[in-house]
């Protein structure tokens, strides 16, 4: 039997959220280990989190869902600063305990929340920047699409983003670096249509990127949670033009003639 200072871990920073989420394959976690919400746990109720974490059930994977989804609601009703954990778990209808087997504490559970933009964007958007070919204007409609739609799902968890951050220096963190990794991906493929001809070869593609991405991050989070009101078919169409123009991208098609 291990004996409490065998399981108390020493705390480490947050790990930044990425799209993937870590996965133990041991029966208990080792001391290298951190939870899902970056943290390296300690105590009783983080070798419960160990073991959930290790080997989920279906009963646990269900019980951890019923949390985020209450917590999303309550924070979406109440904004960050003021929810509390018995908010979310009366709202669950799960006992105080059940919440700290999945969650080490409120910024925790909305850590967890707050990856939800990233993968979604990584599933929706990323992705299908991976797998495409064709044409390099129809691959970039469909990416805007992507993304404005991507933030209509998550308009409640960009506003809370933003007040979250303020409380929390690691979201601020993970705030910036996936905007560096959208900056990277769109200065990218800058460079590939420059390299085939197809656009404005004097354009400095990180700076270009990092402008197109500030302008479509902004409108799209004006667009579906600041308030503004545009057709989103109009919006998509009109964010491309902009792209189209900024870098002077052409239609290979008609390149090649």
């Amino acid at each position: 039997m291990a004996t409490y200072e065998q399981w108390k871990f020493k705390p480490t920073s947050f790990a930044v959220l990425q799209y993937q989420w870590l996965i133990h394959d041991g029966a208990c976690m080792s001391e290298s280990s951190t939870t899902r919400g970056g943290f390296t746990p300690s105590g009783v109720a983080a070798v419960r989190r160990a073991s959930v974490e290790s080997s989920p059930t279906s009963k646990a994977t269900r019980t951890r869902h019923i949390i985020l989804e209450a917590a999303r609601a309550e924070f979406d009703r109440y904004g960050y600063t003021n929810t509390t954990i018995e908010h979310i778990v009366t709202k669950a209808d799960v006992a105080r305990g059940s919440f700290y087997t999945y969650f080490e504490s409120k910024i925790d559970v909305f850590r967890h929340l707050a990856a939800t933009i990233d993968r979604e964007v990584a599933s929706d958007v990323v992705a299908f920047e991976r797998k495409r070919s064709g044409n390099p204007i129809e691959n970039l409609r469909i990416s805007n699409r992507n993304y404005l739609a991507v933030v209509r799902r998550n308009a409640d968890l960009y506003r809370l983003v933003d007040e979250a951050s303020a409380h929390d220096e690691e979201i601020k963190k993970q705030r910036l670096q996936s905007r560096q990794q959208h900056i990277a991906r769109v200065a990218a493929s800058i460079r590939r249509w420059q390299s085939k001809g197809w656009a404005d070869p004097d354009l400095d593609a990180s700076l270009t990127a990092a402008a197109l991405v500030s302008m479509l991050s902004s409108f799209a989070q004006w667009l579906h949670v600041g308030g503004d009101t545009y057709d989103d078919d109009a919006a998509e169409q009109t964010l491309t033009e902009i792209w189209i123009r900024a870098c002077k991208l052409a239609d290979p098609d008609e390149v090649s003639q």
